[in-house]
């Protein structure tokens, strides 16, 4: 396939993209895109696992490149769209992951715990697509996912602040979409289910911890990272090429179960 042959994308959070090790929803898109023709430039503050990705894909034959990148930084994110142009020459796609989360309940989580969980989820998309936008509308157009979270869709006994941030990228990717329509850039979200990555390989690991979440889940299993770069691959791709303000909701059910 080559869905992506000339595009470049840059994917953020994506350093979990070494062969041989769990991997996270930005390295499991970036590997496919890169296979599907595409180029790609990786962005995190895991410099090392990041770089060591990349020599992996470049060892592959593939065209890629890593970037330092905190996502709260403005600065970092006019570095990191202007080294992309620079190296490649134009600028497709951005593909937004990072996320943090607070464990406590809103009782117990701190001011400066709610402030970096939304800090990293909505001041890093807000930078991210006022960074790329004009890249993008150079280049002809483009498309933006933003990785959310089938939690923005419910309540829990803890994560407050995570839900209301990927409740926000939602609401900002309806925005973003409207505004951005005028550039030919499309801004869609993805809300992922309980998957095995290393965000949540801690609660994999834990009997009690899996096999509740596996019992909520109308299809009795855990998603795999590859399934939702599946999703976020569909949404940066021409064959989207009419969908813009939406989500993408990739969780085995469980939503559909709460309601």
């Amino acid at each position: 396939m080559s869905r992506f042959s000339g595009k470049v994308a840059l994917i953020t959070g994506a350093a979990s993209a070494v062969e041989g090790e769990l991997m996270g929803f930005g390295g499991r898109s970036a590997w496919r895109m890169l296979r599907e023709g595409g180029r790609v430039v990786i962005a995190d503050i895991a410099d090392e696992r990041g770089e060591k990705a990349v020599t992996q894909m470049r060892d592959a034959g593939l065209d890629a490149a890593y970037l330092h990148l905190d996502v709260t930084s403005e600065s970092d994110w006019s570095a990191a769209v202007g080294n992309t142009v620079s190296r490649f020459g134009r600028l497709d796609i951005l593909v937004n992951v990072p996320g943090t989360s607070d464990r406590g309940s809103i009782i117990d989580t701190d001011t400066d715990t709610w402030q970096g969980v939304m800090d990293v989820s909505n001041r890093g998309m807000f930078l991210g697509a006022r960074s790329v936008a004009p890249a993008m509308r150079d280049s002809g157009g483009g498309a933006i996912v933003n990785v959310a979270s089938m939690a923005a869709r419910y309540g829990s006994e803890y994560g407050a602040a995570y839900s209301a941030s990927r409740s926000a990228i939602i609401a900002f990717g309806g925005s973003a979409a409207v505004q951005f329509a005028p550039m030919g850039i499309r801004v869609n979200s993805v809300l992922p289910g309980w998957t095995h990555t290393p965000f949540t390989d801690q609660i994999f690991n834990d009997a009690d911890a899996s096999a509740m979440r596996i019992n909520r889940t109308p299809l009795k299993r855990w998603g795999q990272p590859e399934e939702i770069a599946a999703g976020i691959l569909f949404l940066c791709s021409d064959d989207a090429s009419f969908i813009t303000g939406t989500e993408l909701v990739i969780d085995g059910g469980v939503t559909a179960a709460l309601q």
